[in-house]
């Protein structure tokens, strides 16, 4: 009887142990099924949705006036863009309200003895899908221009303003019609300058990838 007893007893300190053994191993693998990395990989890609590349050319128009108590001077010139490059996030939702901001480098050349130039500027845009593919959008812009020691000193940084149309030829590029406008002014050697720089740009845009 006493046998039969501590054999009753081992069988159950063993049932016991074995079934603490096997939920300590059931929460150990369901511990190791979570991998921060998942969602972190989700974020990101929904992040990287949002994240745009692009160029622009474009037609421009630029007027400088120049105004003293004496006098009251103005150049008209119609620029080239010859290099356009914007870096930036949007977010565009169907029939919704959304934004977009971008930071630009746009090189100029204003055909004439003054040397080229370059806009650097951030913008921020309200958007708004009209539908599946198209939207428009509209906002403003802070801008100086580089070049020389002339106009740096001239010019200092101003808003200015854009507003386009957008079209998605795909979910890898978009394709942009824009009005541009950049508007600066400044004081040197008791003279007053203002600068309007406006006209119509073509981007194109695609978004990164991480591939991960």
């Amino acid at each position: 009887m006493k046998k039969l007893s501590l054999v009753l007893i081992l069988l159950v300190s063993t049932s016991f142990v074995s079934a603490k053994s096997t939920k300590s191993v059931k929460r150990s693998n369901n511990q190791s099924k979570f991998d921060v990395r998942v969602p972190v990989k989700k974020w990101i890609k929904k992040l990287n949705d949002g994240f745009r590349f692009g160029i622009a050319q474009g037609s421009l128009s630029s007027n400088l006036k120049s105004r003293n108590n004496a006098s009251d001077n103005s150049i008209n010139q119609s620029p080239n863009t010859k290099i356009q490059l914007h870096v930036g996030y949007e977010n565009i939702r169907m029939k919704k309200i959304g934004q977009s901001v971008f930071l630009t480098y746009q090189d100029v050349d204003f055909n004439d003895e003054l040397d080229d130039y370059r806009n650097m500027r951030i913008s921020g845009n309200i958007t708004y899908g009209v539908a599946k593919q198209l939207y428009t959008y509209g906002g403003l812009n802070w801008g100086k221009w580089y070049g020389s020691n002339e106009i740096e000193a001239a010019l200092d940084a101003g808003i200015g303003y854009q507003a386009g149309v957008g079209f998605k030829l795909g979910k890898k590029i978009n394709l942009e019609m824009e009005y541009l406008a950049l508007l600066n002014d400044g004081r040197k050697n008791d003279i007053n300058y203002d600068s309007e720089v406006k006209g119509m740009m073509i981007k194109v845009n695609t978004p990164f990838s991480f591939n991960l």
